[in-house]
């Protein structure tokens, strides 16, 4: 009969190498999974659109459009914490007068790193621009 100490040795350092290998493999795939864990949320943006001297927006379909970002937690809360990314404003100053689809420049929206877009709706607002009469 061995001794329990010596056991012990046995169990722990027989093939020694492959439960190295074994422990950081696992440690890998911990890592992995753990920091990967990616939150979906949906924040309500105003959107304002500028234009010319003389030129005034009548009519929109929407003032907000819905954004549904993904991302870290941390790049998340900062997102929606932010007042940077409260307001979108569209330069549509190139349109003149009518009735236009103007679509929702992704580019435009502020976001920390590590947050993508997954969607926005609407994606598209229908406006109505006239001659302001005051001037």
């Amino acid at each position: 009969m061995k001794p329990i100490i010596a056991q012990w040795r046995e169990t722990f350092f027989e093939n020694w190498q492959f439960k190295l290998i074994s422990l950081v493999i696992a440690l890998i795939l911990w890592a992995t999974v753990s920091g990967r864990r990616d939150f979906v949320f949906t924040k309500v943006i105003a959107v304002e659109f500028m234009t010319t001297k003389g030129h005034l927006v009548m009519a929109q379909t929407s003032d907000r459009i819905r954004v549904r970002v993904s991302g870290p937690r941390n790049s998340l809360k900062a997102f929606m914490d932010s007042q940077n990314s409260q307001n979108l404003q569209i330069d549509i100053s190139q349109l003149g007068v009518g009735i236009f689809d103007v679509d929702i420049p992704l580019n435009k929206i502020e976001l920390p790193i590590g947050v993508k877009i997954l969607g926005v709706r609407p994606n598209v607002i229908r406006i109505e621009v006239a001659s302001d009469s005051r001037r």
